[in-house]
């Protein structure tokens, strides 16, 4: 298995369907991916 580093992580409160807060997050690797 390749070891791998994160590079960026951002997260926002979005609402869902129903109106709940939900908190969506994106993840960059070092290696782009």
């Amino acid at each position: 298995m390749k070891k791998t580093s994160i590079a960026q992580i951002s997260a926002r409160e979005i609402l869902d369907s129903r109106g709940n807060p939900t908190v969506e997050a994106t993840v960059v690797l070092a290696d782009g991916s």
